[in-house]
């Protein structure tokens, strides 16, 4: 939310000072005056601060997040003991979950859990959510993060019942191996 609102303060900061520059500009060429060209061209620079902001933010810095996020989160990943009555009941407590660092997962299926045996994921999705894919770059999921290092574990939303999409519970894998 704070990032949004601080895109729509830069924004718009950028877009009145490159109206107010350009104005000015034209207004100095108009009566040939060397001194408001220079106005002009000292306002233009507010815009240039702007907009090479939000690229440095946008291009720069939440690429470099999301690489340091994803190796953080590599690993192996086993359901967390609070899911052990649902998984025990259906023998699927000792599945695992295993993501690398190159974008890649393994998972040994879940009824429930739309994940498929192999395929992509990747951070930096709506809300910190991490997205994983199916090969052939479908996206077939969400996974919520908590924690970080060795402390962390991945929540997803597990379908009691494939044919009722609301009736879902909270599905929990912590991390027990980085890779």
């Amino acid at each position: 939310m704070l990032e949004s609102l601080i895109f729509m303060i830069l924004s718009f900061i950028g877009i009145i000072g490159l109206i107010i520059s350009v104005i000015i500009i034209l207004i100095g060429l108009y009566k040939k005056s060397r001194k408001l060209k220079r106005i002009g061209i000292g306002i233009g620079t507010v815009p240039i601060l702007c907009f090479g902001l939000i690229a440095f933010w946008y291009m720069i810095a939440i690429p470099s997040f999301d690489k340091n996020e994803l190796k953080d989160f590599s690993g192996i990943y086993k359901p967390h003991k609070s899911a052990e009555k649902l998984l025990k009941e259906n023998g699927l407590f000792k599945n695992q979950l295993i993501l690398k660092s190159n974008g890649t997962y393994l998972f040994d299926s879940i009824p429930g859990i739309g994940l498929h045996k192999s395929g992509k994921w990747k951070t930096g999705g709506i809300d910190g959510l991490f997205i994983f894919y199916d090969n052939n770059d479908t996206q077939i999921e969400f996974g919520s993060p908590s924690g970080s290092g060795m402390n962390c574990g991945i929540s997803f939303r597990f379908r009691l019942n494939e044919d009722d999409f609301f009736e879902t519970e909270s599905l929990y894998f912590k991390k027990t191996e980085s890779e």
